[in-house]
């Protein structure tokens, strides 16, 4: 397989997009990229070629640090998301994804509704801290089994409340958690020919200068049309799983 030098540009191009609204906002990588890049490349190639620049994008963001006082629940969240990343990869072959994305894009659609309509409530951390067990399980297998959790974890931290820079951190560290089983099983599996470990390798050029473009957005960023993004971006990845399960 060979990549001919408008496919690489175009490719170039999504990524480095892609990347830039994961620096801004802490999530948004795959979700844009994958859908693009398999435009170009298809499925098949595109999937394990995100993988790894993801992985790389996880790693630029999470060093820059802010986890502020949120360190012990957010913990224990991060064990339950790799328990559930390894239950869902088990039972790739036997869940249902169709209905595990419907569910998924049902209840992150319902949160975007109702925070739109200002109808949710500052949770206490205490109660933060034990949802957080059942969100970290059920992010894992949807994670693990599909490859897709941003809308339910982004809805749980902004359900969260939490300050801006301490959203991005916790968002990269649970998607690090996922991401790192992801390519490590793709490795595994043969999914990374020669080519395709090529490509995966050349995005990450594009990836780090659109995730350090959008770190520094990020700082200029209002916290107000920050929660707007977020809520944006959740919204329309929920439309899509729901799309997905109803009429794939």
């Amino acid at each position: 397989m060979t990549y001919d030098p408008w496919q690489m540009i175009a490719g170039a191009l999504v990524v480095c997009g892609a990347s830039m609204l994961k620096g801004a906002i802490g999530f948004g990588f795959p979700l844009v990229a994958v859908p693009l890049l398999s435009t170009i490349i298809g499925p098949r190639t595109a999937i394990p070629v995100v993988a790894i620049p993801t992985l790389l994008s996880n790693f630029l963001v999470v060093r820059r640090g802010g986890a502020g006082g949120e360190g012990a629940g957010m913990v224990a969240l991060l064990g339950c998301l790799a328990a559930g990343t390894v239950g869902g990869a088990v039972l790739f072959g036997s869940l249902s994804h169709r209905l595990l994305s419907g569910l998924v894009g049902a209840v992150a659609l319902l949160y975007v509704l109702v925070t739109a309509g200002r109808l949710t409530l500052k949770v206490p951390a205490a109660a933060g801290n034990r949802a957080g067990h059942i969100i970290g399980v059920l992010a894992g297998l949807m994670g693990g089994s599909t490859g897709i959790s941003s809308p339910l974890l982004a809805s749980y931290l902004h359900f969260r409340r939490l300050a801006k820079r301490e959203f991005v951190f916790w968002i990269t560290m649970m998607f690090f958690v996922v991401n790192i089983v992801q390519v490590a099983s793709y490795f595994k599996l043969g999914l990374y020919p020669s080519p395709v470990l090529t490509g995966a390798l050349a995005a990450c050029l594009p990836m780090a200068a659109g995730t350090l473009a959008g770190l520094a957005l990020q700082d200029r960023l209002p916290a107000r049309l920050f929660e707007r993004i977020v809520l944006t971006v959740v919204f329309l990845a929920a439309l899509n799983l729901l799309a997905g399960s109803l009429f794939s």
